[in-house]
């Protein structure tokens, strides 16, 4: 399976809309930073939005189409697979975005140690990823039922080959001198559709909630693997 090859199938339905919330929780943490990069960026529609915030953006994706339509919006987009070396100059960038990707990606490390590489020494990350542990998936399996983990590429699957918690996601960031400074998230759901939620209880227990949203601050190579809070 070429995962991105299957998800580039995705890119031409991509609903700006459903990531609403999580954007919400995203943007503020962009405000009047600088240069940032957005790793897997898409068709630019996410890298508008935190332009907008006053902030240069540049974008890499493995998908020809992605690449086109983030240039079309204005975001300087390079063609590139995030699981070898970013076409960018080392210590380029202020911040980097990596939404919704780590979940997708085989060689997380060679993704991470790039990151690394291509931000300033003062610079951090913003990841999000889909949390294993949020409510309604514990529900799910104290009821012996799949918590939504995709076990095939088929059906309504998005490409998720790897699942984080708080912890998981936390010592994966450390192992590359990524230190979690703060932890949120978007919505904690009670019914499988989110028509019953509440945002204000992902905010005060954000390992409940929908999404891991963590900013994790560059650190000098020799403090990879430093313990995480």
């Amino acid at each position: 399976m070429n995962v991105f090859a299957f998800n580039t199938k995705r890119y031409a339905s991509f609903d700006e809309t459903q990531d609403d919330l999580r954007i919400a929780r995203v943007l503020p943490l962009f405000k009047n930073v600088g240069a940032v990069l957005d790793v897997g960026c898409l068709d630019g529609t996410i890298g508008v939005r935190i332009r907008n915030q006053g902030n240069t953006v540049c974008g890499i994706d493995a998908s020809t189409t992605a690449v086109a339509a983030a240039q079309q919006r204005g975001i300087d987009a390079r063609l590139g697979n995030v699981e070898e070396r970013f076409p960018f100059e080392d210590e380029m960038f202020d911040a980097v975005f990596a939404g919704e990707i780590v979940e997708h990606i085989f060689d997380i490390d060679t993704m991470l140690a790039e990151i690394h590489r291509v931000l300033k020494p003062s610079g951090f990350l913003v990841v999000t990823t889909p949390n294993l542990a949020a409510f309604g998936r514990r529900m799910l399996l104290l009821l012996n039922r799949n918590p939504n983990i995709e076990i095939a590429f088929t059906g309504s699957a998005a490409g998720h080959i790897r699942y984080f918690i708080k912890r998981t996601l936390f010592d994966i960031l450390a192992a590359h001198s990524l230190k979690a400074t703060a932890l949120t998230s978007d919505v904690v759901n009670f019914s499988r559709r989110g028509k019953i939620r509440s945002c204000w209880l992902a905010r005060a227990f954000p390992t409940y909630g929908r999404t891991l949203i963590v900013k994790a601050q560059k650190m000098p190579a020799s403090a990879a693997g430093a313990s995480q809070g």
